[in-house]
């Protein structure tokens, strides 16, 4: 793969171990990660054309990269050409195409609002992980099992009328001003796994769990003020450059303090492009070794749940 000098391509952005991270590919093909956590300073150009990020394969704890180095749109949050999307195991999941997988899944109850609770799956040894990709602000446990047995017992609590099994993405992020107490967090998670364990017919295979409300705003950042941004950055291209300060950071979207303004920005549209630091190769990136396979806290851009 040829790339700009000084330029890495972005595979996007992955939450592990509570922390979130970018992605970033170089020249010899090594994966590494650039640690994103609230409060960080961030200066880069993107340069294109965009890319096609290949696959994550979570058996093999590596990404196969897309054999045709596809061209995919500029815009949108979506980096795959069809060939690998489609041959995605993540996307397959999500498609409930895929029936076979040998994992053990949870079902999670999260709260994203008042009157904003959603139900969902995920691989156990995810973990935190998924919900922090959610964006959820605080979530609890309902039940463990086989995929088909959870996969059965999320749509039966979606039939309740209670809980959601999707949420639009800005019911999501303008709740992030207005969060209320964390007791009145609990309050509500609680009172909606109560209700639950009793109005579900909860099949067979399902391990159940006691209500254990886990709360994620501070490490999203939403545990001090975060500016409210007046606009949104929805495309990026050949050229852009971002730059400010990360005021915070939930699932794939962050509000970017810059001296413009604070804008919020949805990460998962530098996926694809290879990032230069805006201010010359002496500014550099500060790279880690990509520490997503063989721990408890898998997660990949691939990897969907």
């Amino acid at each position: 793969m040829t790339l700009p000098p000084h330029g890495l391509l972005t595979t996007g952005l992955y939450w592990h171990a509570g922390s979130p991270a970018l992605g970033l590919i170089g020249p010899t093909g090594v994966e590494s990660q650039m640690p994103l956590p609230p409060g960080t300073s961030i200066g880069w150009q993107l340069r294109g054309p965009r890319r096609c990020i290949g696959i994550w394969l979570p058996t093999a704890g590596r990404r196969r990269m897309c054999p045709y180095r596809a061209a995919v749109a500029g815009s949108g949050p979506q980096a795959q050409c069809p060939a690998c999307a489609g041959a995605d195991p993540g996307r397959a999941l999500a498609r409930d195409a895929a029936v076979d997988d040998p994992r053990t899944f949870a079902l999670y109850l999260a709260w994203f609002g008042t009157g904003l609770l959603k139900v969902g799956l995920t691989a156990i040894d995810r973990g935190t992980n998924r919900l922090a990709e959610q964006g959820a602000l605080a979530f609890t446990w309902l039940g463990y099992g086989p995929l088909l047995a959870v996969r059965r017992a999320e749509r039966a609590a979606s039939a309740t009328g209670t809980v959601r099994e999707r949420l639009p993405r800005h019911a999501k992020i303008a709740t992030w001003w207005r969060l209320g107490a964390l007791e009145a967090r609990r309050e509500q998670l609680t009172a909606a796994h109560q209700h639950l364990s009793t109005a579900v017919a909860w099949p067979d295979g399902i391990h159940r769990l006691p209500c254990q409300v886990h709360d994620l705003t501070g490490m999203f950042g939403l545990g001090r003020p975060v500016p409210q941004p007046t606009e949104e950055i929805t495309a990026v291209g050949d050229g852009t450059v971002l730059a400010g300060r990360l005021a915070c950071l939930a699932g794939r979207d962050a509000v970017l303090d810059t001296a413009d303004g604070p804008l919020l920005i949805d990460l998962r549209l530098l996926a694809g492009w290879v990032l230069i630091p805006a201010d010359g190769p002496a500014a550099g990136f500060t790279l880690t070794p990509l520490t997503l396979a063989g721990s408890s806290d898998d997660h990949a851009q691939g990897v969907l749940f």
